[in-house]
């Protein structure tokens, strides 16, 4: 069992950040909540985009454990982290799940195990793992052009910084292929995939006009 204590309006910004990077036709239809000893944080991606909100170090866990959660657990958690005014205490366990309870209020959310109920590749964490840790490490370079999609870079304008922080984007290009770094505020981390320009281009909907 892994039990930590977490401010309810943190845990509720880091749900919907998550959240934000669910959509409803995903093929990834989770988001993947993470505590080990070093770190607790949030994970979600579609993958083209990826978002990661981080709780910061957290007490009480031993060696690790991860909770997959739908989009209508995260609205869930969002929900009672907003209401609970105070703290939350979450348990993790392999028979009951999440257990999400307020410290000081009456509320409780429990998210069950659905590793069996849901179907997709679960390889793409360790991705998302592996290419956010990639980027970090690369060299930030100035390509002379780039090209995004606006519908995957506005989820970027849908996260929540905490009050008095700054949520504008500070990103990490290292080529106009490779994946973006991005950072908003404090606590979130992303990556963002930017559009292959020719492919886009040769596109018969776009036509030779969408490149400079």
């Amino acid at each position: 069992m892994h039990e930590f204590v977490v401010e309810g309006e943190e845990f509720a910004r880091a749900s919907y950040n998550a959240l934000a990077f669910t959509p409803a036709r995903s093929v990834v239809p989770v988001a993947m909540l993470y505590v080990s000893a070093e770190e607790a944080f949030f994970l979600a991606t579609d993958t083209y985009a990826i978002g990661r909100h981080s709780l910061g170090k957290v007490d009480g866990v031993g060696h690790g454990a991860a909770v997959e959660l739908t989009r209508a657990d995260l609205a869930n958690l969002d929900k009672l982290g907003r209401t609970c005014k105070g703290e939350l205490r979450v348990v993790i366990t392999d028979d009951e799940g999440l257990i999400v309870s307020g410290v000081q209020a009456n509320t409780q959310e429990i998210i069950p195990n659905r590793v069996d109920a849901l179907s997709y590749d679960r390889k793409v964490w360790e991705l998302c793992h592996s290419l956010l840790a990639q980027l970090d490490r690369r060299e930030a370079v100035i390509p002379e052009l780039l090209a995004l999609d606006p519908g995957l870079l506005s989820r970027f304008g849908k996260i929540k910084t905490p009050r008095g922080t700054s949520p504008l984007l500070d990103m990490k290009i290292t080529s106009d292929r490779d994946p973006i770094l991005i950072k908003c505020g404090p606590n979130f981390r992303g990556a963002l995939m930017p559009v292959d320009r020719e492919v886009a281009g040769a596109a018969a909907v776009r036509g030779g006009d969408f490149l400079w």
